[in-house]
């Protein structure tokens, strides 16, 4: 299995990189609202990388080339925060034709563009 950072360690690198006694006492009073709003932010990134192995294990991609896809998937997350309907389907069809040239399987592509976009 890739080693990929999920949900909790992102929270935890985060927490760990924001000492109170470091950062100061204001930040102090406001951790808790940091931490949450941190969460919060990093949710999508890590429901999208577990989707995607799921996805990948599936379909028997080697662990070795998990990277090429992960970066597909944080790419297309990247560009459904703020595009809809056809300029996202434009959007995610040259993204697919980009990562199909790096040596990506254009049916797992697919696939994980359809979990992400949908039809």
């Amino acid at each position: 299995m890739p080693i990929t950072k999920g949900l909790r360690d992102r929270l935890e690198k985060f927490t760990a990189k924001t000492p109170p006694d470091v950062t100061g006492a204001r930040y102090a009073a406001s951790k808790a609202i940091a931490v949450g709003r941190e969460w919060d932010f990093a949710s999508p990134i890590g429901e999208v990388v577990e989707l995607a192995r799921n996805v990948l294990e599936s379909d028997g991609v080697p662990a070795g080339q998990f990277a090429v896809y992960l970066a597909f998937v944080q790419k297309v997350r990247r560009a459904l925060f703020s595009h809809r309907g056809a300029t996202l389907g434009k959007i995610v069809s040259g993204l697919k034709s980009y990562f199909a040239q790096l040596g990506a399987d254009p049916a797992t592509l697919d696939k994980l563009s359809k979990l992400m976009v949908g039809g």
